[in-house]
């Protein structure tokens, strides 16, 4: 069944297809709040707020958009928002960043020591230099490479052109290359 006709029957209270809904994009929300918030608990309440607004916005909801995009721009917005409240708070280490950021490497028994902990500290560097990009590129950066969203899908969750989201990638790529220049083989 596709997001539309889902959301249609949301639209009625149909708890079981708004359930499909959240159990078809739950994963993908997560990991682009993840990519955002860098905190596993934070990135899941704010995946949960996604879909609360989700439910909340059922009755206006118009399928003239893919429903991925409608989340990704909630999920985008929501996480901006906890990353602000966050930095009022000033609460977050840089330990937190390195126990959270590292998720995505799993070193195999025959990895060296030495090899993981270099992988895992190159890894860290690539998330902050992704982290320090202004709002803009790091949103199309997040979208378009880790979402895998398309340049139009990337445009449209960020309300902008397309000709906007190719200049956003290209600043992002020559600002990641100046800040990860030191690093062998980036």
């Amino acid at each position: 069944m596709q997001d539309a006709e889902l959301m249609e029957r949301v639209k009625t209270g149909d708890e079981s297809a708004f359930k499909m809904l959240v159990d078809r994009h739950h994963q993908a929300v997560f990991h682009l709040c993840f990519r955002y918030v860098g905190k596993r608990e934070d990135a899941e309440e704010v995946a949960q707020d996604v879909f609360i607004r989700l439910y909340r916005s059922a009755g206006t909801y118009q399928p003239s958009a893919k429903l991925t995009t409608f989340l990704y721009r909630i999920a985008v917005n929501l996480s901006l928002n906890r990353i602000r409240d966050r930095k009022r708070k000033r609460w977050l280490s840089l330990e937190m960043l390195r126990q959270d950021k590292g998720i995505e490497f799993e070193a195999s028994s025959s990895d060296h020591p030495d090899v993981v902990l270099e992988y895992q500290e190159k890894q860290i560097q690539v998330h902050k230099a992704i982290d320090s990009l202004p709002v803009n590129q790091r949103t199309a950066v997040l979208l378009h490479r880790f979402q895998g969203l398309s340049y139009e899908e990337t445009a449209e969750v960020m309300k902008c052109s397309v000709s906007a989201v190719e200049a956003r990638l290209h600043r992002a790529k020559l600002n990641l290359k100046k800040k990860l220049s030191h690093l062998a083989g980036v």
